[in-house]
């Protein structure tokens, strides 16, 4: 029961980082607008919350470790409350540059604090929740899709409430309350686990002095761990490329998704947002899914990507798929979920049957949603499981890698923190570049073929993990 409030804790944490950073987006556009902000520095304000993600997540990563994770969780949603309170300021200025210079302020010290807390949240899983760690992964993607889908309704209505800064002081408000309930939550019983670890038991039992251990230090080789390590390893490598492609993904339609269904579709801007959300109600469903299967995470990783890839090419449709009206029928039956019929009939939004462009995109949407869960999910857990097979050794050395291991788990969290930053950061900078020279569809198709390049680049764990199985299984008959 106390790791379940512990985590309920952290959840609870993560769901108010999510809704803070996407409370902004229905009404900051238009607020900005009566300071002439053009589109291009709209998308700079945006972009520099990632960077700060980036920034953070490399620095909390490697500074990192058992007795510091409270302290970064409360001081991650202390440091977003700053960012959070930094934009009720800007109802007090007329001056434009004062207004953008507090706008990118606020954005990037939202982000910094954000992945403060969000990096030592998914080494606490790692390390607390080992035997669990893809449900709890899978619960955790699914309060943070909830938060993101969540936060442009809740910002709409609280705007409608208060005026442009009461959602940022609600928002600021929870944030610093979440970060004094974790500090005296987590606090004694950090206190009572410190004190009940006796390094000198542990060096009798394995006959090996651990107090002069460092928790940097790889004593195999000497030399310091660092991010290098990590990324060198294939499995992790390949793993990050496979986050890196579907952030970018995530946050590629941002720029133009709205002005596509406009134009294409004659759907008003107001009704976008539902089509959008449509991604991240299909990925809560699929974290859900998941979260309740027992599947190998290198190929529930591969088999998503698949699907995903395909998904991009029906985006549009790319013209080049030459998809023939008859397959209409096929395609809604199958593809279009119940959540977005519900949604056309409150909106009284009447489809055609020859419409099929839009209930194409509408399937592809659902499919990329739901399947880009197991590789989202399931990226960091594999990351730490060929962490602890790489360094796996006899009991003689188990402290030492124990404390290795640990120390890889939060280099890994930190850097699988900052690749979601990176590409969060690129998907929109991709999308506006290749706007300029591409359609909606063709971009969509050009994105495709990115992501098949990353499956085809994880291909190779498949085989891996087979090899690793054999050995273990061998070593284990051996072993009787």
């Amino acid at each position: 029961m106390k790791f379940l409030s512990e985590f309920s804790l952290l959840n609870i944490g993560n769901l108010i980082c999510c809704l803070g950073l996407s409370v902004i987006a229905p009404f900051y556009p238009t607020y900005a607008e009566k300071f002439d902000v053009s589109g291009s520095l709209l998308g700079l304000i945006f972009a520099i919350n990632p960077i700060g993600g980036i920034l953070s997540s490399l620095i909390v990563g490697k500074i990192l470790n058992k007795n510091n994770q409270t302290n970064l969780l409360s001081l991650g949603m202390l440091i977003q409350s700053i960012g959070m309170f930094c934009y009720p300021f800007l109802t007090f200025t007329t001056n434009r540059t004062l207004f953008i210079i507090i706008s990118l302020l606020g954005r990037f010290i939202s982000g910094f604090g954000a992945q403060t807390f969000v990096t030592p949240l998914y080494a606490i899983i790692t390390q607390k929740y080992a035997d669990s760690i893809n449900q709890k992964m899978a619960i955790t993607e699914f309060f943070s899709s909830f938060g993101y889908l969540c936060g442009p309704v809740i910002g709409s209505t609280l705007y409608s409430i208060g005026g442009f800064s009461f959602p940022f002081i609600v928002f600021g408000c929870f944030s610093v309350i979440i970060a004094i309930i974790l500090k005296l939550n987590f606090e004694k019983q950090e206190k009572r686990a410190i004190n009940k670890v006796n390094e000198s038991v542990i060096s009798d039992i394995y006959d090996i002095d651990c107090s002069s251990k460092s928790l940097f230090i790889d004593e195999e080789n000497d030399v310091s761990i660092g991010y290098f390590d990590l990324i060198k390893y294939f499995p992790v490598s390949s793993s990050l490329f496979v986050i890196l492609a579907l952030c970018i993904t995530f946050t590629f339609y941002y720029p133009t998704y709205a002005i596509f269904f406009e134009e294409n579709f004659n759907i008003p801007p107001q009704h976008v947002g539902f089509y959008m959300s449509a991604v991240s109600l299909a990925y809560s469903i699929g974290a859900l899914t998941i979260s309740r299967i027992s599947v190998n995470k290198s190929i529930a990783i591969f088999t998503g990507m698949v699907f995903v890839s395909i998904s991009q090419f029906f985006m549009g449709p790319d013209p080049i798929m030459n998809i023939s009206p008859r397959i209409l029928i096929t395609v809604i039956v199958k593809l279009i979920n119940i959540y977005k019929l519900i949604l056309f009939k409150r909106m009284k939004i009447q489809f055609n049957y020859y419409n099929l462009s839009i209930q194409i995109n509408n399937s592809a949407q659902s499919i990329f949603g739901f399947f880009s869960a197991p590789p989202y999910i399931m990226a960091l857990p594999k990351i730490t499981e060929e962490l602890q097979n790489r360094f796996q050794k006899s009991d003689h050395d188990k402290c030492i890698i124990e404390l290795n291991i640990n120390c890889y788990n939060s280099l890994a969290s930190g850097l699988f923190n900052a690749v979601i930053s990176t590409g969060d950061f690129l998907g929109p900078v991709f999308s506006g570049v290749m706007a300029e020279f591409f359609s909606f569809q063709r971009s969509c198709s050009f994105l495709g073929l990115y992501l098949v390049a990353t499956t085809l680049l994880f291909l190779p764990n498949l085989f891996i993990s087979k090899k690793i199985k054999k050995v273990q299984i061998k070593s284990y008959k051996e072993y009787l």
